[in-house]
């Protein structure tokens, strides 16, 4: 089973509806390299940045926040998979946010948003937290980033 293939398989393990636009379940989460390695549609995160920074600027930039001492975890949010459907052989799961799991403090996480080119951070899930997730350790708060 290729990355792209275990990819969906998680997803739709995670009870994911095309669409859910009333956000009566929470939309899936997978980790960074679930997302990211295998993936070459610009439009899988942050499509209406223009110009696109890619794939690689995203990647890199989030594996790095998450090599930091006061970073748990990272996940990326799986909205849409209209490129799936549209594009059946190459198309890739569609992102419209990131989860940090930190004890940085909001400053210095708005100044990884403002990095990651993001239209800053908020505490907390937008839609509730997935499903898959167990509550954050003490001190640890998610964050979302997301690109409207």
């Amino acid at each position: 089973m290729d990355s792209r293939a275990r990819l969906l398989q998680k997803i739709f393990d995670q009870g994911f509806r095309t669409p859910d636009w009333r956000h009566e379940e929470p939309p899936p989460v997978v980790g960074l390299e679930e997302f990211f390695e295998g993936n070459t549609s610009y439009f899988s995160i942050a499509p209406n940045l223009d110009p696109h920074p890619g794939l690689t600027f995203f990647y890199q930039r989030l594996k790095t926040i998450r090599e930091r001492p006061d970073v748990d975890d990272i996940l990326v949010n799986i909205y849409d998979l209209t490129d799936i459907i549209l594009n059946a052989d190459d198309g890739w799961p569609g992102s419209e946010c990131v989860h940090i799991l930190t004890s940085a403090d909001e400053d210095e996480v708005q100044s990884w948003a403002a990095d990651l080119l993001a239209d800053g951070a908020m505490a907390g899930w937008p839609y509730g937290r997935a499903k898959t997730i167990a509550d954050p350790p003490e001190g640890f708060l998610w964050w979302t980033m997301t690109w409207d």
